[in-house]
């Protein structure tokens, strides 16, 4: 989720060795694809485990694990040391959708996973058209999700979220879409190092899987 935003600027600091363009976009796509895979795995395995944890439990051990990794990607050039920021926001997001996801039917969970690949698929590709667009957004897309955030504590709390949930998924979607052309925008314009690598691959996989938990909760009550 842009997590570049909260990077000091070290485009002009260049202490790690440069890889070509094509290893830097190998290690963005294994670093998704392992992420994901983990997060299936966690989704398989872990149901009969989380679902007996105390609730406060869980959600402290997950704010505190997915703050340090998120932390320690955005703040390290040392490719390790963001790799393992990388596994620390992973490891309990897929902890968190080994409880969510059992919940859904087959059906929407995979028509969920399908337009979420089919809107990285064009986001990505629009991207790649129009970096620029991308790149200039990150201070109306920031003060957008920070809006949209507090409309959902709001409704947590009223009783609008049953008439105005609906819209505001769509919009979190929308949102996290122009997150993922941004993050590719900001992948293309930054040094082409391992540490940088690594740090894309987590900026788009927190945008993917938001995408795809809000998309689970639209279809899921379309559904029902």
């Amino acid at each position: 989720m842009a997590l570049s935003i909260f990077k000091k600027d070290r485009y002009n600091n260049i202490d790690s060795k440069l890889i070509s363009d094509r290893a830097f976009y190998v290690v963005v796509a294994a670093a998704l694809f392992f992420g994901f895979a983990v997060n299936a795995l966690e989704v398989w395995l872990l149901y009969d485990v989380v679902v007996h944890w105390n609730m406060l439990v869980f959600f402290i051990v997950y704010l505190v694990m997915a703050v340090a990794g998120v932390c320690i990607n955005a703040f390290s050039r040392n490719p390790l040391l963001s790799f393992i920021g990388y596994c620390l926001v992973v490891l309990p997001i897929g902890a968190a959708l080994a409880l969510i996801v059992p919940v859904y039917s087959f059906a929407v969970v995979r028509s969920a996973f399908l337009v979420t690949a089919i809107l990285a698929a064009v986001f990505i590709l629009l991207a790649l058209l129009y970096p620029r667009v991308f790149y200039s957004m990150w201070k109306v897309l920031s003060i957008s999700l920070f809006v949209a955030l507090i409309w959902s504590i709001i409704n947590m709390f009223t009783g609008f979220a049953s008439t105005s949930m609906v819209w505001l998924d769509w919009i979190v979607v929308l949102i996290f879409c122009c997150y993922v052309g941004f993050d590719v925008s900001l992948a293309r314009n930054r040094p082409k190092t391992l540490d940088n690598a690594v740090d894309s691959a987590c900026g788009l996989y927190l945008d993917l899987i938001n995408i795809f938990i809000r998309l689970l909760a639209i279809f899921g009550r379309n559904h029902d």
